[in-house]
């Protein structure tokens, strides 16, 4: 059973050990930086609740609007890498069994990522089809959205990240 449960740094066709490790020093540091994004969209959403004014509740959404679909494009950026490069490279450390069992996690973490980006279209649709005067009722409807969306990502980022650097420390410390 700990066979299957390996790490294999002696394969063929792993990359440079330095590469991996660049590879996992890069993982951490996007996913600190997009955490730390989505924690402003979050307090910025959060505080549309308290807000008197909805002019001013108008102008925050179109700014967080902004904001997500530039997290968002990043978001797809940095998922194209970990399915082109860095997951193929993990994988290519691991015993096969644990391999397999890898790649369906994060086919499953992949679904939360699609409902995410669902959840921010809605919210985005919302936004683009709001027509004065909107009242405070409305803020919030989409400060909810918002806040949802952005509660998928940080869920999403926890569990890939319960799941990768685990796996991606052991590597790291083996092939050091």
């Amino acid at each position: 059973m700990s066979d299957r449960l390996s790490i294999q740094t002696n394969r063929a066709g792993n990359m440079n050990p330095s590469e991996f490790i660049k590879l996992a020093q890069r993982l951490k540091e996007e996913h600190v930086q997009m955490r730390e994004q989505l924690s402003e969209i979050r307090t910025m959403a959060a505080a549309l609740y308290v807000l008197d004014d909805c002019s001013i509740g108008m102008c925050r959404l179109i700014d967080l609007q902004d904001r997500i679909l530039s997290l968002v494009e990043e978001l797809e950026q940095h998922s194209e890498w970990e399915e082109q490069e860095l997951f193929p490279n993990l994988q290519s450390y691991l015993h096969p069994t644990m391999a397999i069992s890898v790649s369906r996690s994060v086919h499953v973490l992949e679904q939360d990522h699609d409902l995410a980006k669902k959840v921010v279209q809605s919210y985005v649709n919302g936004v683009n089809a709001m027509s004065v005067p909107i009242d405070m009722d409305f803020v919030h409807v989409m400060a909810s959205e918002l806040l949802t969306a952005c509660l998928i990502l940080l869920k999403h980022f926890t569990l890939e990240e319960e799941l990768v650097y685990p796996l991606m420390d052991r590597i790291v410390e083996q092939i050091s």
